[in-house]
């Protein structure tokens, strides 16, 4: 049985209310950064869950902290 894969997003200002979800890690990434991109001008963090986990099994930023650029958290290193 495939794992259930949600995400959701925030930054300073705004932030998506509840969780979305996707059939595949990848297609989380993909949604997530559009969502990131047109919703939240481009910048914030995102965190994917599996399952009905409260912790995040990965987390990416793009924001003045990263220099505008991916930086991606997986694990244990969250």
């Amino acid at each position: 049985m495939k794992t259930k894969i949600t995400w959701t997003a925030k930054n300073n200002s705004s932030f998506l209310n509840g969780r979305r979800s996707a059939n595949s890690e990848r297609s989380a990434v993909v949604a997530a950064r559009a969502y990131l991109r047109g919703e939240l001008c481009g910048e914030g963090k995102i965190s994917y869950f599996e399952g009905d986990d409260s912790t995040p099994f990965r987390t990416d930023e793009k924001s003045i902290f990263t220099k505008f650029g991916w930086e991606i958290k997986k694990g244990n290193k969250i």
